[in-house]
Order: C-alpha cells, then structure tokens, then sequence
C-alpha cells in the first residue's frame, strides 16, 4: 500500500474551505473535490468551514492532518498556515512566508526581478495614477479568479478600473499589458506538469472563464515549440523556489508573439474544481484525481519534514 496512505490512515483529515474571501464559493467547490477524493480513498475525512472558530473545530474533531482547499484572504495568505503551525497540525502545501509571498503580487513580481525572472513592468498604486503605456492591466494586488481584473485601453478608463480593484485589495498592480498565448506551468513536487494553453471566450481569462464549463478551451499539449516549452518550465520551477514554497503550485504565463515567457502570478493554492487546470495537467501526467491529492499529500509531507 501507497505509504503516503498509510500515513493518512493514522490522521482525521480536515478539508478547509469556504471563508469570507470573494473566493469563497470556489474554494468550497474546491474542498467538496478534494473531500471526496479522500472519501473514495477509504480515508477519515471532514470538510471543515473555515471561520472564527477553526481552532476549536481542529481540536474537537482531533484532526491531524490539515488538506487546506482555501483561496484568497485567510487561507492562501499564510494566516491559516500560521494556525497549523501553531497548534502542531501538518498541513497542505506552502508555508506561511511562501504562501504570503505568493498571494502578494507585487511582492511576488519584486522577487522575480531580483531573481533575473522576467515579468512584465508594474506599478503599485492607490489612486488612478500610471507612468506605463497603455494597453495596461489593473488587478487587486492581493487574490485571485481574475476578481477585479481589467484591461485598460485608454487613461480615461484608468479611474474606474483601479476604483473596481481597490474593492478588493487596499492597493492596485498595474501592469504592462502582454499581447499573446496564455499558458500555465503546474508544478507538483520537483516535476512541472504537462503545460496547458488557455483559449478563453472572453478577452482574458476572466472569472467567467475560469469556472463556467464551456467558456475556455485548454490545449495541452501547448502549442510552443520544445525549446519554449522547457524554457517555460524551468521558469515555472524557479519561481516556485525563489518564492520558497513547497509541494505544489501553478505559475501563470504570458508567452508574447516573439516566444518570450513572461510570468504573471504563482498560484500556491491552485484551484481544484471541475474545470480546473492543475487536475487537468495531472490527468494528462497519468495521475486520476485522487492519486493527485495523494501526491500533493505526500510531497507537502516530505517537504515539511513532518512526522
């Protein structure tokens, strides 16, 4: 038997989801998934809601071992991660600094830089306010599902985009608009998965694109040449390190119209829901759905030298 089985057999497992972020619903699509997974593995699990009374929750269900399907605030920034920590419990993926890092964009793309990874130029504002030629993008410097995100086109519609952005961080990152192919790196161990080419319906992927079935087509293999796509992949797995985090994450790309990668965000909590793109990566891999989690389990174990 899988060894990483025979570990969780000892645990109770806790799926945490939900929360307060605007990413709620996703991540309890996400955590109903992954709870599942483990259900069909034979393994003693619980889906466990994540609000202000979590650690009473992990002590009364004597959970030990913490699956953490949260995205956004107070799940993929390092808080929830920092609990685990101090109430002695392993857990899922990144570390509190690597998770903090990652949901912090312009953090994150600082890092990059310094590293020689390229990403694309960026500006942190809290006013309507850009030395950058347009085209730019506007997003909330903290989350994810494409919430708040906007291309901008013309000045005139700066104003409204950074406003539509600062509902959801207390800074927006705006950045140089990338024309070209869009393309994710998962990453899950020290392997990069297969690369998957996103076609989405609308301009970008959007949240519509994201999470309606029907509203991306997703290629893999991607159309790049091979020469691109190990370039792609190695800077996938060199963001995941520069950044410190561990087990598994997704790193999103723009690939421009001359071949030149160029990195967007790290997701450290990649979404686990029907239509998305980590499981679809593991699938072409080789690895069905629950095989997945169990190697997110057993990487995230081994890379967190829990016992």
């Amino acid at each position: 038997m899988d060894s990483t089985v025979l570990w969780l057999q000892k645990k109770r497992i806790a799926v945490l989801y939900g929360g307060w972020s605007e990413e709620a619903e996703i991540s309890r699509r996400t955590g109903i998934s992954v709870l599942k997974a483990f259900k069909d593995l034979s393994l003693d699990a619980v889906g466990i809601e994540l609000n202000h009374d979590l650690p009473e929750k992990l002590k009364k269900e004597k959970i030990g071992f913490c699956f953490i399907a949260l995205h956004g605030k107070f799940g993929e920034d390092g808080t929830v991660q920092g609990l685990c920590e101090i109430m002695g419990i392993p857990y899922s993926g990144s570390g509190v600094l690597a998770s903090a890092l990652s949901m912090n964009k312009a953090h994150s793309k600082i890092i990059f830089k310094e590293s020689g990874l390229p990403t694309p130029r960026f500006e942190l504002v809290s006013s309507p306010r850009s030395s950058l030629r347009f085209p730019v993008v506007v997003k909330p410097n903290e989350g994810g599902s494409a919430i708040g995100i906007a291309i901008v086109k013309k000045e005139p519609d700066l104003k409204k985009a950074v406003a539509q952005a600062l509902k959801y961080s207390k800074q927006a990152l705006i950045e140089e608009f990338v024309a070209g192919k869009e393309i994710t790196a998962p990453i899950l161990g020290k392997k990069v998965l297969p690369l998957i080419e996103i076609i989405p319906k609308h301009d970008f992927y959007d949240y519509a694109s994201k999470y309606e079935i029907g509203m991306s087509q997703h290629l893999i293999p991607a159309r790049l040449s091979n020469s691109c796509v190990r370039e792609v992949s190695e800077l996938a797995y060199e963001a995941h390190c520069v950044l410190g985090c561990r087990a598994f994450s997704r790193v999103d790309f723009i690939v421009d119209k001359k071949n030149k990668p160029w990195i967007l965000e790290l997701n450290s909590i990649p979404g686990m829901t029907e239509t998305s793109l980590y499981p679809e990566a593991a699938k072409a891999a080789g690895l069905d759905f629950p095989g997945t989690i169990l190697k997110m389990v057993k990487h995230s174990i081994a890379d967190g030298k829990t016992s």
